[in-house]
């Protein structure tokens, strides 16, 4: 029994060890967030007035976004570890992904685009929002792309895990780009219409040019099937959150807090889930997972919900002073916020590892697909939790 305690108390302290490793990319995660969220908070009101369209497709914008890169840097995680791939951004497979996923981040646009017009039932609204989007897909893919290699690279050169850093940044950056690049072009559209007009020819010329230089590989098209199939899924997934978000827009305008929380409970409920999913689809990959529970992921699981008490004070701390900053509003401590943050957390968490096992099972690759449908089951749990704690203080 004392030789258990042992063991188990050094286990306990090398996971603490590694989860040190992942909370400041959390932390980094949460200031990308409430960035994204400060931009939300100030321009809520204008966006539930003007472009409710946008609150539809939100949700699914940030989180598919962050779920494809989010699987890309999965996909080079794998391949470094297996040696497939030089520690180097000019490595052919990091022109190519990014290129993949490029056209794989303007499917989920597209769709949630028309499941929002349909809700909302103003085509011409829609149009206008239609443009808005997939302009700033384009862009805002480009930076994720080349910053996605960079977050798995650098860590790998450095001798850190890229499954405990990569998938929060990625998927948070995600947020970060998302909601200032669509502002950036809805202003743009409404004060400078010639300046949107040329940006938009000039994102379908570069996608165009791309297309051109990109050879794919059979094993690229096998890839591109898989994660399409999840992709549109996903995406008809992710208009449960838009739909929630935009219904319930007025009640999370009032509570004041949650309009700027809001891309930081998503982004980081959704990095806790991907790095777990990430860490076992790579356990996978090396043969290290044979049955159904494993040792060392539930260990990790119960390090990383004990560092999401931490997470939740800083999330209601930063709030507090970015709604008096953005908003110039007083809020306080949240407390059915901080005790139920965790629980949403730890859901996510065993969604991720369980999910992995089930898609290597069926015969999917998991990198390709456990990130992108955890952070999108997570935006949904996220958005109904925020809801929920929003009734509540409201």
């Amino acid at each position: 029994m004392k030789n258990l305690q042992v063991v188990l108390g050094r286990e306990l302290s090398e996971k603490f060890r590694e989860a040190l490793v992942a909370i400041p990319a959390i932390i980094a995660c949460l200031v990308m967030d409430f960035f994204a969220g400060a931009f939300l908070g100030r321009f809520f009101e204008k966006i539930m007035l003007s472009y409710p369209v946008i609150f539809v497709i939100l949700p699914g914008l940030m989180g598919l976004r962050g779920n494809i890169f989010g699987a890309m840097a999965s996909r080079f995680t794998t391949m470094l570890h297996l040696g497939e791939m030089e520690p180097k951004l000019r490595d052919k497979n990091v022109v190519k992904n990014i290129f993949l996923s490029i056209l794989l981040s303007l499917l989920p646009a597209i769709v949630l685009w028309t499941v929002g017009v349909f809700k909302m039932g103003n085509v011409i609204s829609g149009l206008i929002v239609l443009l808005i989007v997939l302009t700033s897909t384009i862009f805002v893919s480009l930076i994720m792309g080349y910053a996605t290699a960079l977050a798995t690279v650098f860590p790998f050169k450095k001798g850190i895990d890229p499954d405990t850093v990569a998938a929060p940044l990625v998927t948070s950056a995600g947020d970060l780009v998302t909601m200032p690049f669509l502002l950036f072009f809805i202003l743009l559209y409404e004060d400078v219409p010639h300046i949107f007009d040329g940006l938009v020819v000039l994102a379908f010329l570069l996608l165009l040019v791309m297309l051109l230089k990109i050879k794919f590989e059979s094993e690229d098209r096998q890839m591109i099937r898989e994660i399409l199939g999840i992709i549109g899924v996903l995406a008809l997934l992710s208009s449960i959150s838009g739909g929630l978000l935009e219904s319930y827009s007025e009640v999370i305008y009032a509570s004041v807090a949650f309009s700027v929380m809001y891309p930081a409970i998503l982004g980081t409920a959704g990095s806790y889930g991907s790095i777990i999913g990430a860490k076992t689809s790579t356990k996978l990959h090396l043969g290290e997972i044979e049955g159904l529970l494993n040792r060392d992921s539930i260990l990790d699981i119960f390090v990383y919900f004990l560092t999401s008490f931490v997470i939740a004070i800083l999330m209601n701390l930063m709030a507090i002073g970015v709604v008096k900053l953005s908003l110039g509003k007083a809020v306080g401590i949240i407390y059915p916020f901080i005790f139920l943050y965790p629980l949403l957390v730890l859901v996510n968490m065993f969604l991720g590892y369980f999910l992995a096992i089930a898609f290597d099972r069926l015969g999917l690759d998991p990198d390709n697909v456990t990130v992108p449908t955890i952070t999108t089951l997570a935006d949904i749990f996220s958005t109904l939790f925020t809801v929920g704690v929003a009734h509540l203080i409201v």
